[in-house]
């Protein structure tokens, strides 16, 4: 019998640990749920035309967002570049899907563009700056 009361004992303190390890220790988020608040981010709250036209077609938004962890960066990467403030070799108006491929997935802004732009001031052709700074994020 005080075997018993033992075994109970140790398998009520078991799952009263696992539990409370279940439910204090937050699960890490994967990536399809960086994606989901990279997505939520945008999609109407950044402009992806000159126009300033806000609702995007989830398709480019979900292309823009690809492989995050960090939310708010592709956003930020879009709208730095949209804003005009870099120059693609020949000016700073840009065509959104050259934007979405530069920006996609990006975990820091910042230094994508940084890296696009030291690129073309190398002699880089634009399209290659922008292979060349998609692998360089990762």
């Amino acid at each position: 019998m005080k075997m018993s009361t033992t075994i109970y004992r140790v398998i009520k303190l078991t799952v009263a640990i696992g539990s409370i390890a279940f439910f204090f220790n937050p699960l890490p988020a994967h990536a399809s749920d960086h994606e989901s608040e990279c997505f939520n981010s945008v999609q109407g709250k950044i402009p992806w035309n000159d126009d300033k036209n806000m609702n995007w077609e989830p398709k480019n938004v979900k292309q823009l967002c690809a492989g995050t962890t960090k939310p708010a960066e592709p956003g930020a990467c879009f709208l730095s570049v949209l804003d005009g403030r870099v120059n693609w070799g020949k000016g700073i108006s840009w065509d959104w899907q050259n934007i979405i491929n530069l920006c996609a997935g990006t975990n820091n802004a910042k230094n994508t563009v940084e890296c696009f732009q030291n690129a073309t001031g190398k002699g880089l052709d634009w399209r290659d700056a922008i292979l060349f700074c998609q692998r360089a994020d990762k």
